[in-house]
């Protein structure tokens, strides 16, 4: 757990904010886990190091998505300066988050497992605190200023960038340690095709790989 982290805001809102939830608890999830699989094994196995390229990439698909598709369209509803303000934060803590991921790399390929540890556990932190402060600054402002359909705009945006084969691994990845109830809150906004296909197929697929 994260020291004197804010609690999570509630937005009573339109937009339906529980894709963006859950993928948030995930990577704050995949990283404990990667971080107690270092520190079990202490070696860095194929596992884990399959597991943080999955995570990594992961990140990646998510605050590029963000930054090209969110945070421009907010930028150009607003003009307040303390709202212009929380969107230079959140593209200032987005770059500082990705030397972490840098030093984990070289850790991971290195082998230098309790190295990599310290780092997944110092990037948890960063991030976990990125994220609360998006979740109660940002998102309110997505609600406000875009409302329902420029946040389906952003959704429409990851599903044309990513294709089938993105949301085939990760939908079983943010759903990997959740909770049946987010489970269900999750799968139920997705289309039933979507559904189906995780119900048959693409969960077996990723547990098959990652366990």
């Amino acid at each position: 757990m994260i020291d004197n982290l804010p609690a999570r805001r509630t937005i009573a809102g339109e937009v339906d904010f529980t894709m963006m939830y859950a993928a948030h608890d995930a990577f704050a999830r995949h990283l404990d886990r990667i971080a107690e699989t270092l520190d079990r094994d202490g070696r860095v196995s194929p596992g884990a190091a399959e597991r943080w390229t999955l995570f990594a990439k992961q990140l990646h698909i998510h605050h590029t998505a963000e930054d090209e598709a969110l945070w421009p369209a907010l930028r150009a509803a607003i003009a307040s300066p303390d709202e212009l303000a929380v969107l230079d934060a959140m593209e200032a803590e987005h770059a500082q988050l990705d030397p972490h991921i840098e030093r984990i790399d070289a850790r991971i390929e290195a082998g230098s497992a309790v190295d990599a540890a310290t780092g997944v556990r110092e990037l948890a932190e960063g991030l976990a605190r990125h994220m609360r402060h998006e979740e109660n600054a940002a998102l309110p402002l997505v609600d406000a200023y875009l409302g329902r359909a420029g946040w389906a705009r952003f959704g429409h945006h990851i599903r044309s960038t990513q294709g089938i084969s993105g949301a085939a691994v990760y939908l079983p990845w943010v759903l990997d340690g959740a909770s049946a109830d987010v489970a269900t809150r999750l799968l139920a906004v997705l289309p039933p095709p979507a559904r189906l296909l995780y119900r048959t197929t693409w969960r077996r697929r990723y547990r098959a790989q990652f366990g």
